[in-house]
């Protein structure tokens, strides 16, 4: 037997919900599952190198070549989207991170497994791309807000969990089995997407696909990010980072004057020069970088700062990720209803508040109140996603949907390399300037709680100013003009959202 939709109706139709939610739930899943794969594995690395007898850059690998292949390649997977269906590139997508996923598991030694994560990467990168493009393209425009927070939300979600779930599974199943427990999920989803997703077709455009431009893009933002990366990694020349870097740089330039006299650009020209697309997509930039780099920040000051038990400062971390998940859908269902330029200043300024909060820290502040900043801090910034996709989406031609789709996954999956690079440079560029020598040896081996609060602070400090920055921005962009919305529900924008 043949299955259906619970609803003929087309899925824009804003009562055929059943349908509506089968989409967001499969584009959910998916979501969740590339976000996982990029943390799951951290906590786990130090298993494989020991069985392998490899050294730690080496095994640094099994992490780093996941997340620059999803990032450098998520941008150029969103245009296939909109060239031969975001249905097709879906599917595909899921069938190579399976694949992957298989193939980690039972790989016989580092180079095999790291090639099949750059598998899983690739697969990753096409169902990352095409998850907002979907849900903004088939779901109407009243519960896309709504829609596109649950989907950020459970990528945060699965970046937050990976860790716990990772040690867990590793500690009493083995390494291998992170990879084969993909597979139930990957098969699920597939017969989710398989039956749900719209057999639409993409453009009918046969230009031949310019692969310099997509090379050259993927070239420069591997190198920036692999010196990002490796910053964080113990005993790498300065001199190292100092040529990734440069070297990016130049392609980047390239890049770019290539893309200016090219007929058929990796991005489209009408999102580029859209000035409300482009301030929602640094304003996403910004407030992913100040969310990652102050995440992974936190359960180092709990452990080593306030010497808490690794289990409790996990289990710290995880509450406010877990609550992030309800608040993300219910922000952006304000934003439906209200407009997003609103919801996401009130977000922003939540966090800018959390982060003061944050500032007063001192070694004697109850752990208490170091979990209520957490709490502000973290749902605050989940509250910013949803309605910020709403508006970058809402800003896309009909034909750059997945254009803008993978847009906006880039600068997120960017954010979030970038931001640890950048506030660990915080934390250690205050620690230098309160005396303690640049001398070679790890900086944590010398902190005294006294001046890793001084480190902190000054994080919290530069976070709160980039909260400030995020909501002068956000105040100067329009909003959707949601005349689509107002057909379908008669609440009209609030004046000046339009």
């Amino acid at each position: 037997m043949k299955f259906s939709l619970p609803s003929l109706r087309p899925l824009t139709d804003p009562g055929n919900i059943p349908a509506q939610h089968l989409i967001v739930a499969t584009a959910s899943l998916a979501s969740l599952m590339g976000a996982l794969d990029m943390s799951v594995v951290n906590i786990t690395v130090p298993s494989i190198i020991k069985a392998w007898q490899i050294p730690v850059g080496v095994g640094t690998l099994i992490i780093i070549s996941y997340m620059l292949t999803i990032t450098g390649l998520i941008l150029f997977m969103g245009k296939l989207g909109d060239r031969y269906g975001f249905r097709h590139m879906f599917l595909l997508g899921l069938v190579l991170f399976g694949l992957g996923s298989f193939l980690c598991g039972i790989a016989p030694d580092i180079t095999s497994l790291i090639v099949f994560r750059i598998l899983q990467g690739a697969g990753a990168a096409m169902f990352s791309a095409i998850g907002p493009a979907i849900i903004t393209t088939y779901l109407p425009v009243s519960v896309r807000g709504k829609s596109l927070g649950l989907l950020i939300a459970m990528s945060a979600a699965g970046y937050a969990l990976g860790p716990g779930i990772g040690g867990f599974v590793s500690q009493y199943a083995g390494w291998r089995w992170i990879f084969f427990l993909n597979l139930p999920i990957v098969l699920a989803t597939l017969v989710l997407s398989w039956y749900c997703l719209p057999s639409a077709s993409g453009t009918t455009e046969q230009k031949p696909l310019n692969f310099t431009g997509p090379s050259l893009f993927v070239a420069a933002l591997v190198l920036m990010l692999a010196a990002f990366t490796f910053f964080q990694v113990p005993g790498t020349p300065d001199a190292v980072l100092l040529l990734l870097f440069i070297v990016g740089a130049i392609i980047g330039g390239i890049f770019i004057m290539r893309e200016r006299h090219n007929p058929d650009p990796l991005i489209n020209p009408a999102l580029v020069h859209n000035r409300d697309f482009c301030l929602g997509i640094l304003a996403c930039l910004i407030v992913t970088t100040l969310f990652s780099g102050v995440t992974y920040l936190m359960p180092l000051y709990l452990i080593n700062s306030r010497h808490l038990d690794p289990s409790l400062a996990g289990l710290i971390m995880t509450a406010p990720a877990l609550l992030s998940i309800l608040v993300a859908p219910a922000a952006g269902s304000l934003a439906d209803r209200h407009g997003s330029i609103l919801i996401s200043m009130a977000a922003v300024g939540l966090a800018a508040g959390g982060f003061l909060i944050f500032f007063t820290f001192n070694p004697l502040t109850f752990v208490i109140v170091i979990v209520a900043g957490m709490l502000i801090t973290r749902v605050s910034t989940a509250a910013f996603f949803g309605p910020n996709a709403r508006l970058v989406m809402g800003h896309c031609p009909p034909d750059s949907v997945g254009d803008g789709s993978g847009v906006l996954m880039t600068v997120r999956h960017v954010g979030m390399v970038a931001g640890i690079a950048f506030f660990q440079s915080v934390f250690a560029i205050r620690m230098y300037m309160a005396g303690i020598p640049r001398d070679g040896t790890p900086l944590v081996a010398k902190l005294t709680p006294a001046l890793s609060v001084l480190g902190y602070q000054a994080v919290y400090l530069v976070a709160f100013v980039l909260c400030i920055a995020v909501v002068v921005i956000i105040r100067v962009t329009r909003d959707v003009p949601d005349k689509e919305y107002a057909a379908e529900s008669g609440v009209i924008p609030p004046d000046g959202m339009m």
